[in-house]
């Protein structure tokens, strides 16, 4: 897993936040907008892949799309801008999570909601929830 890469405990599936992340992405396939949500208890990560044809993602290519800002992510810096989404699947101190998924009515956009608690990406926080990469053979 790619928090265990960082030394970070595996996340605990929650059935609550897996209902509210599946009804947060049928609105955002039935809107066609990509919007987080009002998330004060949680944090929220989003994906969008459209196509031609009829789209897919899988919640595992969600999660590869969210960790491979882990290019973007300076761990020097206190509050990184560019890397929210790397930093909140691997936030040691977040210990639950649950996914949504929806695809739009013409089959072109699939939506992937994932929610997170405890939040992460707390400014100054950082450095003790996002460690560098410990064990490249995890």
């Amino acid at each position: 897993s790619f928090r265990a890469l960082h030394g970070c405990p595996a996340l605990t599936f929650d059935s609550k936040l897996a209902e509210a992340s599946q009804i947060w992405a049928e609105k955002l396939a039935k809107t066609g907008c990509m919007q987080h949500s009002v998330a004060e208890a949680y944090g929220e990560n989003l994906a969008y892949k459209g196509s031609s044809g009829r789209a897919a993602l899988t919640g595992e290519e969600a999660t590869q799309m969210w960790y491979d800002e882990i290019k973007l992510h300076d761990f020097n810096c206190p509050a990184p801008q560019r890397s929210g989404h790397f930093t909140q699947v691997v936030w040691k101190k977040t210990s639950r999570a649950g996914f949504g998924r929806a695809l739009s009515k013409d089959g072109h956009s699939l939506y992937v909601v994932g929610r997170y608690t405890p939040a992460g990406n707390y400014r100054g926080q950082y450095k003790e929830n996002v460690p560098p990469i410990k064990n490249a053979s995890a």
